[in-house]
């Protein structure tokens, strides 16, 4: 009897240890990341939160609520075997589709866009970003080889991506439309597509984008004002060079935490999209690169997730999260270096942004849920 309590007891602990083996270098990554982010969203939004709402730290507590909300979502979601997301995952996207449709005729424009409700607060283009990731990997394990077939492959997979972008395009918000078909093709290519077909669909995506960027008004702006600025810095757009200013002020080690001065009107909008720059200001090119360092391994560990994930539908799943916030972040970073034109994504857990800052930590509880599943799959079998 002695002996039988003792192997209970042996198998309690078994599976409380295995529940806690999910990736550690990944958690340390994301933990980081939030750290630094609720820094700067205080260091950047106290003069607005006084000057507006007369409560320096305004923004930081809706940031920081969102944060809660979104680490009680990783707790329910590592409850649950990842594949419940299958089941999920058509009314979800479903859900996302009705919500896009809905701003463009019931929610107020705000600075020529409708893109959410409350003021713009809730953004249904957010949501899509992971909901199409959890239908297109559900999708594309479900058709297996069967993808490289056009009527099969290309054609559905190019409906379903396109009917989303569009309706993400009119709202308009070109930027993360293409986020999205971006992160859908790398895995439709992964997936096993073929050659022939990736790069057809290539070819089309890429010419409706340019098609896009110099129909658009506020788009063709944009790349009108890059082009200019690639042959006389001087003539860069606003945001742009004060984002440049903010770079060149932090130096190698940086002006000090709450010390920039670009955040005080010069760098419009620095909450959001320009972040970076003002971390940059405060923290100089040292503190600069740590953060995308982190960035860096939270790309390295997801892709490892991917690999070591016991079905594809859990190493597309892995990866399609990965992307996006690999994506997301670079283009971010991108912009704000001038390497690509203005584009107003937000940079992933640093933005200021509740809609943002909790979709992301939801995929980031998937990922951690489909690294404890490889986890327990190997322990499985080892015993």
């Amino acid at each position: 009897m002695a002996s039988v309590n003792v192997m209970r007891k042996q198998n309690i602990r078994t599976k409380a240890g295995t529940k806690m083996q999910f990736d550690y270098w990944l958690l340390l990554s994301i933990a980081a990341l939030l750290v630094v982010g609720m820094l700067a969203v205080y260091s950047v939004t106290f003069d607005y939160g006084f000057l507006y709402k007369n409560n320096s730290s305004y923004y930081f507590q809706r940031q920081f609520i969102s944060l809660l909300l979104g680490l009680a979502g990783i707790v329910v979601i590592m409850q649950f075997d990842y594949h419940v997301f299958r089941k999920l995952s058509v009314p979800l996207l479903l859900a996302t589709l009705a919500g896009l449709f809905v701003i463009l005729f019931f929610s107020e424009s705000i600075f020529g866009a409708k893109r959410g409700f409350t003021g713009g607060s809730y953004q249904p283009s957010e949501l899509a970003k992971l909901a199409v990731i959890l239908y297109i990997a559900h999708w594309l394990s479900s058709k297996g080889e069967r993808i490289q077939q056009l009527t099969y492959g290309l054609i559905p997979f190019s409906v379903i991506t396109g009917v989303v972008t569009a309706l993400i395009v009119l709202q308009p918000d070109l930027s993360t439309a293409a986020l999205v078909a971006l992160v859908s093709y790398t895995l439709f290519f992964i997936a096993g597509a073929d050659w022939r077909q990736f790069a057809a669909a290539g070819v089309v995506g890429g010419g409706i984008f340019l098609l896009l960027i110099t129909t658009l008004p506020h788009a063709a702006a944009r790349v009108s004002a890059y082009t200019v600025a690639l042959n006389d810095p001087t003539q860069a757009g606003w945001h742009v060079q004060q984002a440049l200013i903010a770079l060149g002020r932090g130096g190698w080690s940086g002006v000090g935490i709450g010390q920039s001065v670009q955040k005080f009107g010069p760098l419009p909008m620095a909450h959001t999209d320009g972040v970076f720059a003002i971390l940059s200001e405060e923290v100089g090119f040292l503190g600069g690169m740590v953060v995308i360092g982190l960035y860096g391994m939270l790309a390295w560990r997801g892709i490892r997730t991917a690999q070591t994930a016991r079905d594809s539908y859990g190493a597309l799943l892995a990866l399609g999260i990965t992307f996006w916030l690999s994506y997301q972040a670079l283009i971010n970073i991108a912009v704000i270096t001038a390497l690509i034109p203005f584009t107003g994504m937000p940079l992933p857990f640093l933005s200021y942004g509740g809609s943002s800052l909790l979709i992301s930590l939801f995929g980031v509880g998937i990922l951690l849920n489909i690294s404890r599943d490889a986890a327990m799959n190997k322990r499985r079998q080892i015993n």
